[in-house]
């Protein structure tokens, strides 16, 4: 019964791991999308540098398709459809 819980907890603490390693990922290519797109509130200024609400709305959706699994095309296809 030991062992049982033993792996449990082991399996969940590796889940763990590798789920924050995943956020860490998905903020790395957010990073690097968003700095490819141009604020349409702010002249000049990349969606990574404008802390505009438009702006802040595009880094979360950008989060999201990320984390649905969706490439870097897809979002910058889906991007310039929506705007």
């Amino acid at each position: 019964m030991k062992n049982k819980l033993f792996i449990l907890i082991l399996v969940g603490f590796i889940f763990t791991i590798n789920n924050s390693y995943s956020k860490e990922e998905y903020l790395d290519e957010l990073k690097k999308i968003s700095k490819n797109i141009r604020c349409l509130i702010c002249q000049g200024q990349s969606v990574d540098d404008s802390n505009s609400d438009f702006a802040i709305n595009v880094k979360n959706l950008i989060l999201k398709k990320l984390e649905e699994g969706s490439s870097e095309k897809q979002i910058y296809d889906f991007l310039k459809s929506k705007y």
